[in-house]
């Protein structure tokens, strides 16, 4: 536990004077949830398909008053450092919460894939079920109000599924809310990369983002980051304004060839579009790694050996979101589970939280060294399985909604300095 100590000492001490505003020490019994002493018979083996992580992994083991929950992990994709280091969270804080996770993945855009995947993970036991992926969420949301299991969100904000909103996933007690990737107001990644390739003196910018309909706050971080250019541009002298190039979608698949000839003088390149997979690959295929890259996931391959001063020096920014963020879904979840919730907590939301955004070399040696993101170790985790413990509501009557979200604002890079 770092950061987060410091945090929660800082809360806890303020609780007691905050109390009459913030409801603290006033969790009240919620009768949509389980009677607090749980039934333990769903902590068998996983019947449908994923895998399973055990209680008893931990590094701590559960105390007598911490109650057994099967939680599902429904993540959109099966490979990549994200999913190791999820993994290796899950399993690190098994013992301490007396939580069995069993993963499964579902598609990003097939509705009745994700249907399905979710109907094994009731099958299989799960009580609450954390899934990353909106597709078909109205309709996976009235699967768990018949089977009585509870629904929450992380890595996603829930805005769209099919083109529409989830006003009967939110209007359901049975979705508890979600954690979004990374920021939810985008503008202030969009801004921290135009600073940078302002500071970086680059004068031609290609915009690249997946489509709106699946994505459509990407066009928000662009919108940003164009305001931020367009201010600098006011003031600029003619020789150093910059150029952007007017943005485009990828529709899933990588960039073309074609772009680089269509945009000769290019220099930097703002891809919110996945770019280590959809970008840097065709960049290096087309000879273009002198030009620079700011773009979103993080793989820790190609994308860590040639970032800022390292290798070919074309990647200069990378943004992604850490799995310690699950924290929020799964408090959410196990004081559901035990029939206990938050004395200050809000109606059903959607809240932020702080993505690890790359953008110097010291960023960068932070994250390969202090990161469960890049190394799946569990002792490099911002928040632990005793502070997850802490923050539930029903294991300690002082801790509050507030707290969980306060939580959610520390799993910077910053944080790992």
């Amino acid at each position: 536990m770092k950061n987060l100590k410091k945090v929660m000492a800082l809360l806890l001490a303020g609780a007691l004077v905050l109390g009459s505003f913030a409801g603290c020490g006033d969790s009240g019994k919620d009768t949509g949830g389980k009677d607090q002493t749980q039934d333990e018979g769903n902590t068998g083996e996983n019947e449908g398909s994923g895998d399973a992580q055990e209680p008893a992994g931990g590094d701590e083991a559960p105390s007598a008053e911490v109650e057994k929950h099967k939680i599902g992990v429904a993540h959109y994709t099966d490979s990549g450092k994200g999913v190791e280091a999820l993994k290796a969270y899950c399993e690190g804080i098994s013992g301490a919460t007396g939580c069995e996770f069993v993963f499964t993945t579902l598609s990003t855009y097939d509705e009745a894939t994700n249907l399905t995947e979710i109907q094994n993970l009731i099958s299989a036991g799960c009580e609450g079920i954390i899934m990353t992926a909106d597709m078909g969420t109205t309709a996976i949301v009235k699967e768990c109000e018949a089977a009585g299991v509870y629904l929450a969100g992380f890595l996603c904000d829930y805005l769209q599924s099919d083109m529409t909103a989830h006003e009967d996933v939110f209007g359901s007690e049975y979705f508890l809310g979600s954690v979004a990737d990374g920021y939810l107001d985008p503008a202030p990644y969009g801004e921290q990369v135009a600073e940078a390739v302002i500071a970086g003196g680059y004068k031609n910018i290609g915009l690249i983002t997946f489509p709106a309909f699946a994505y459509p706050k990407q066009a928000d971080v662009i919108a940003a980051f164009q305001a931020k250019i367009d201010e600098y541009n006011e003031t600029a002298a003619e020789a150093d304004k910059i150029v952007t190039a007017d943005s485009i979608e990828l529709n899933f698949a990588p960039l073309e060839d074609t772009y680089f000839s269509e945009h000769p003088d290019l220099d930097c390149i703002f891809s919110v579009a996945a770019g280590a997979g959809m970008v840097y690959p065709v960049m290096v295929a087309n000879n273009k790694t002198d030009i620079k890259l700011y773009t979103t996931g993080f793989e820790g391959t190609d994308d860590t050996d040639n970032f800022g001063s390292a290798g070919n020096q074309c990647y200069q920014g990378i943004m992604c979101s850490t799995p310690e963020a699950i924290a929020y879904p799964l408090c959410l979840l196990i004081d559901k589970l035990n029939g206990t919730t938050y004395g200050d907590l809000p109606q059903t939301e959607v809240i932020g939280c702080s993505p690890l955004v790359i953008l110097s070399d010291a960023d960068m040696e932070a994250i390969v060294n202090k990161s469960i993101y890049y190394s799946a170790d569990y002792s490099k985790a911002l928040i632990t399985g005793e502070d997850i413990v802490n923050m539930c509501a029903s294991y300690n009557p002082e801790a509050t909604y507030a707290g969980l979200v306060d939580a959610m604002n520390h799993l910077g890079v910053d944080d790992l300095k």
